[in-house]
């Protein structure tokens, strides 16, 4: 259901768990800066969301990193994020933006913990947990297009 990730990405992730459970509120919330400077019109795509979305994304990257090996153990957190991206029309090519300035976000917060390599591990996990939210919501659209 994954793209598979280099056993080197799932060692360097999960090894980072701690560093990142540390950190991920302050991750998310400069994440949401920086996007929101850089994309403004993404704003609107978040005008209904919690006053605590930071805190559900900083809680959904560490429990990746914690269980990136057993993936399995979040899918039913990630359908629910993959339905409430399919109900505001999220689309793929959305993807790499957030990922750019998530991955901008952890460099500036982390400094020089934030690797090299460190960094590589994160850009191969984040494009794995993207690919499987992708695959989600396009059989989301799917059956939403069926039932119209």
């Amino acid at each position: 259901m994954r793209k598979q990730l280099s056993l080197r990405a799932i060692q360097i992730v999960k090894s980072s768990a701690e560093l990142i459970t540390l950190n991920d509120t302050k991750i998310t919330t400069r994440m949401y800066e920086i996007l929101f400077s850089k994309y403004p019109k993404v704003k609107i795509i978040f005008k209904d969301a919690p006053q605590d979305q930071y805190m559900k994304l900083a809680e959904i990257i560490s429990a990746y990193a914690v269980n990136i090996d057993i993936l399995e153990k979040l899918e039913p957190a990630l359908m629910v994020i993959a339905k409430a991206h399919v109900r505001l029309n999220i689309q793929p090519a959305q993807y790499p933006m957030i990922g750019m300035v998530l991955m901008q976000a952890m460099e500036e917060v982390l400094g020089e913990k934030a690797t090299p390599e460190f960094m590589d591990a994160w850009r191969e996990a984040y494009k794995s947990i993207s690919y499987v939210l992708i695959e989600m919501e396009k059989e989301l659209y799917l059956q939403r297009r069926q039932k119209l």
